[in-house]
C-alpha cells in the first residue's frame, strides 16, 4: 500500500489532544486553551484526538476473544466443535507520517515491521488449524455478510451473517458499523485531516525546509512521503541504501519539526471537528463503552 494512502491512525490510545501553537518552545507546544502537543520523536508520539473513538489494541483483543467465544457457543448449537480462541493484542507501529524514529529507520528502513497478527479465523477454520466441514462455513458466516439469512441447517435457522454475525450483534458492534447512523462517517475525519493539514501554510513551509535538507544530503524529493513510496515496495527487506536514506529522512524531519507541525495541525482540525459534532461523537463513545462492557460480560459467563 502506498504511504500516501496510509492516512489512518492505528488504534493507539485514548489520549485527547487539542489545539494549534505558535510557541517556539523546544519540547512542548501549547495552544490558547492550554492543551499541549509534544514534539514527535517516535511513532508512539503520534496520537490524535479521534484515536479516543477507536478501540485500543487491548480492547480489540477482548472484543475479538468475546466474538470467538460467542461464535463457538453458537456453532455448538449446530453440532460443530469450533473451540474459542483467546486473541492477543496486536500493536502495529504507526506509519501515518512515514518513518519517524531513527531506530526504526536504521533497522527496517521504510519496510513495515513484521508483526504476529492475531489469528481470528474469520473463514471458519478451527483455531487448531484443522478445517471444519463445508457446511460449517455457511453456519459460521465466514464472509460476515447477510447471504446466509433465511437458510437453515439440520432444522435450525442460521443467524443472519452466521454465528459470527450473531456474536457481533450480541456485543452491539452492529450499531457502531451501521452507515445509516452517520457515526461511521464522522470517523472519516481521521482520513481527511491528513490531507487538509498538508494544505496549510505552516506545513508547506516545514515541508519546503525538509526538501532543502534532503537536497543538501544528495536526495531529490518534492514531498515528505516520497522516499517511503520509492522504497517500501522494493523487496521483502530494507537494503543498506534504503536504511541510509531513511536515517537522513528522519534527521531532516526532526530538524525542521515536520512531524510535530503535522501532528499539531491535524490535532487542531480534528479537535474543532469533534467539538462541532459533539453529539455524534458522544454516541460513538457510548456505543464503544457498551461493546467493551458486553464483551467483558460475555467472557465472564
Amino acid at each position: 500500500m502506498r504511504y500516501t494512502r496510509l492516512a489512518v491512525a492505528t488504534a493507539v490510545g485514548a489520549l485527547l489532544l487539542a489545539g494549534c501553537a505558535d510557541s517556539e518552545q523546544e519540547d512542548i507546544r501549547t495552544d490558547g486553551r492550554g492543551s499541549v502537543v509534544r514534539d514527535v520523536v517516535t511513532e508512539a508520539d503520534i496520537v490524535l484526538p479521534v484515536s479516543a473513538y477507536f478501540f485500543t489494541p487491548e480492547q480489540q483483543a477482548v472484543i475479538d476473544t468475546a466474538i470467538s467465544a460467542l461464535a463457538s457457543d453458537c456453532m455448538k448449537r449446530f453440532g460443530f466443535d469450533r473451540p474459542a480462541k483467546k486473541v492477543e493484542p496486536v500493536k502495529m507501529v504507526d506509519r501515518r507520517y512515514g518513518v519517524v524514529s531513527e531506530k526504526i529507520a536504521i533497522e527496517y528502513g521504510y519496510h513495515v515491521i513484521p508483526s504476529a497478527a492475531g489469528d481470528v479465523h474469520a473463514d471458519g477454520t478451527a483455531p487448531s488449524g484443522s478445517k471444519l466441514p463445508p457446511e460449517a462455513y455457511m453456519v459460521y458466516g465466514g464472509k460476515g455478510g447477510t447471504e446466509n439469512a433465511g437458510r437453515s441447517y439440520q432444522g435450525q435457522d442460521v443467524p443472519e451473517g452466521g454465528c459470527k454475525g450473531e456474536a457481533t450483534r450480541r456485543l452491539g458492534l452492529d450499531k457502531m458499523q451501521d452507515p445509516a447512523k452517520g457515526n461511521v462517517g464522522l470517523l472519516g475525519i481521521n482520513f481527511s485531516s491528513f490531507g487538509k493539514a498538508q494544505n496549510m501554510s505552516e506545513f508547506t513551509k516545514a515541508q519546503d525546509e525538509w526538501i532543502a535538507c534532503m537536497k543538501k544530503e544528495g536526495h531529490q524529493y518534492t514531498a515528505f512521503l516520497q522516499p517511503a513510496e520509492n522504497y517500501a515496495s522494493q523487496g521483502s527487506f530494507a537494503s543498506p541504501e534504503e536504511k541510509a536514506v531513511a536515517k537522513v529522512d528522519v534527521r531532516c524531519k526532526q530538524e525542521v519539526k515536520l512531524d510535530t507541525v503535522l501532528l499539531r495541525l491535524e490535532t487542531q482540525i480534528q479537535t474543532d471537528y469533534i467539538e462541532q459534532n459533539a453529539a455524534g461523537f458522544a454516541e460513538i463513545k457510548e456505543n464503544q463503552d457498551a461493546v467493551i462492557k458486553s464483551a467483558n460480560q460475555a467472557l465472564a459467563n
